[in-house]
């Protein structure tokens, strides 16, 4: 586990030196990215302008779902935006040089290609946005929020981790799935509205087969509506778990499949 931690902890040292050399490039991202997840706070404080509610959901309570989703969807792409560099790993033969290091292949693909610093700038707006819900005295906060909201929020990051890997495991059988993964990336903005305001079957879909709802609303749901949610609330964490086993075993399968450029 050292050995890991150690060269983990390398790979962000020369992502460090390599950001050092190209300054305005990496504070351009940065400031990109903020004014990307910015604008949704500015369109949901527009929004709550005009109407008190949103299907029953004040202003502090859609910043709180809107946090955590953001967050979580944040995190993965700082430390794990590795699913959407694994079919060129395939496709240029460059996985072959990973099998046969020491290392764990996904575990160095994670640090040479999937730690992305850009992204710390919707971190930033997440914990922002739970800041400002927090900060809404008519929330019942309990102390035990501050257990809750780092597990879900580590959970979280785990199951979009997950969910994204598994679709990227295609890539051993298909040529491109590049669209198949940007397809599922823009649904995640419906996670960031409460899953009650749309139909049945869409509610279905982001519960259970790409459920950016256990990100943020039912982990909302469930700090602020109580009983009526606690199901759900206490699903969400282990939804986390369940998905990253799941696309690590999915992966230790199409693995198998890789034959070097051309599979």
């Amino acid at each position: 586990m050292r050995y890991y931690a150690d060269l983990y902890l390398t790979y962000w040292q020369l992502l460090f030196k390599a950001m050092s050399q190209y300054r305005a490039d990496f504070l351009l991202g940065m400031v990109t990215s903020l004014l990307h997840a910015g604008s949704y706070l500015v369109f949901i404080a527009v929004v709550f302008a005009r109407i008190p509610q949103l299907d029953g959901w004040r202003y502090s309570e859609m910043l709180l779902i809107y946090g955590l989703t953001v967050t979580s969807l944040s995190l993965r792409d700082v430390i794990l935006d590795v699913p959407h560099r694994v079919s060129w790993y395939v496709q240029s033969g460059g996985l072959d040089m990973l099998l046969v290091r020491p290392a764990n292949a996904l575990f160095l693909m994670s640090g040479e290609a999937g730690i992305n610093v850009n992204s710390i700038g919707r971190t930033v707006i997440g914990i922002a946005a739970l800041v400002m819900a927090l900060g809404d005295p008519s929330l019942p906060v309990a102390w035990w929020w501050t257990l809750y909201l780092p597990l879900v929020t580590v959970t979280g990051t785990l199951m979009v981790f997950g969910l994204f890997l598994m679709l990227a495991c295609l890539s051993f059988w298909f040529t491109n799935v590049s669209s198949a993964l940007t397809t599922v990336s823009w649904t995640a903005i419906f996670g960031q509205f409460p899953v009650t305001i749309y139909t049945l079957p869409l509610r279905f879909v982001f519960s259970w087969i790409i459920p950016f709802a256990m990100i943020g609303f039912y982990p909302a749901a469930f700090l602020l509506r109580g009983e009526e949610y606690r199901v759900y609330g206490l699903i969400a964490p282990l939804m986390g778990i369940g998905f990253l086993a799941l696309a690590l075993w999915v992966w230790s399968r199409a693995i198998r499949r890789y034959q070097s450029t051309g599979s």
